[in-house]
């Protein structure tokens, strides 16, 4: 055989295996009657069996495409509700930000045409509102720091 090892070495009847690294020759496999009814009749057999479906089988694939089918409708519709709440949003948002940008204005506006001058005057002269004194000035310290209610005369 050379430097190099091939052998063959038959597992089962129908099966030849070559080990080696160089295959000089390679014997074709011996075919006789007994094989070829073997063979032909195992595969007729399993041909039969492929070809008939069960009807239980072809009930659970129907069962399964039309469970698919749901799903996938379901899914399809919470996504379209998904998308135009997104939309809603965004024109909620949009007209909140008009809204806000209009609000801000207006009291830009106000803000602008309140003359803190003028008031004083009226208030000085027509209704006699003066400045306190520091005798009227009382100082009360409070926990919260936002508002005093005054629930009593202070004297």
């Amino acid at each position: 055989m050379g430097e190099y090892a091939t052998y063959y070495r038959r597992h089962s009847d129908m099966d030849y295996y070559t080990y080696g690294n160089n295959v000089r020759v390679t014997h074709p496999k011996e075919w006789d009657e007994n094989n070829k009814k073997q063979l032909s009749h195992v595969a007729r057999r399993n041909r039969e069996r492929h070809s008939h479906m069960n009807p239980l089988w072809v009930l659970f694939l129907s069962a399964a495409m039309i469970a698919t089918g749901f799903v996938l409708i379901l899914y399809l519709r919470l996504q379209s509700d998904i998308t135009s709440r997104v939309k809603n949003i965004a024109v909620l948002e949009a007209e909140y930000n008009s809204l806000k940008a209009e609000n801000d204005d207006t009291e830009s506006r106000i803000k602008g045409n309140i003359d803190l001058e003028q008031i004083k005057n009226k208030a000085m002269t027509e209704l006699g509102m003066q400045y306190a004194n520091q005798d009227q000035i009382v100082g009360y310290s409070s926990v919260d720091a936002d508002y005093v209610r005054q629930y009593k005369d202070i004297n």
